[in-house]
């Protein structure tokens, strides 16, 4: 838990806290009718959260960790959430079979900071790519 964050404080982790990160990802799942038993939420770099210490190595090494996890429970969608996750995809080499979306970092700074197309199109309108790009899987997946 990043030592800024609501949980810290709380000891609360997942989507069931106060944390902000956390209610957004909430608000996500239920505006997809997604049961919290059916999300299960990841770091890029699961066990450490100190944003001027990431090395590539750590992230190779929680690829690997995330991507056994994703294949031995058979995920069908990952939902990569902010830049980090975002630059783990290429080292998680998931199958055609398991879609992979690009979404925004669920924090208040991520949302305001998204980008399309090079501009930030604003919290709001990033809000609304994170809880839509939640939606259930496709069922045939072409990347």
């Amino acid at each position: 838990m990043a030592q800024s964050c609501d949980a810290q404080n709380t000891g609360q982790v997942g989507v069931l806290n106060d944390d902000p990160t956390a209610k957004q990802c909430l608000a996500a799942l239920e505006a997809n009718a997604i049961p919290v038993s059916a999300y299960l939420p990841l770091n890029a770099i699961p066990w450490y959260d100190a944003p001027n210490h990431r090395t590539n190595a750590m992230l190779q090494e929680g690829a690997a960790y995330n991507r056994q996890l994703i294949m031995q429970h058979k995920v069908p969608l990952v939902l990569l959430l902010g830049k980090e996750a975002w630059r783990s995809e290429r080292l998680l080499n998931l199958p055609d079979s398991v879609e992979v979306r690009r979404l925004p970092h669920p924090s208040r700074l991520g949302l305001i900071h998204y980008r399309v197309n090079g501009e930030r199109i604003g919290a709001a309108a990033a809000k609304q790519i994170l809880i839509d790009g939640f939606a259930p899987p496709r069922l045939h997946v072409a990347r």
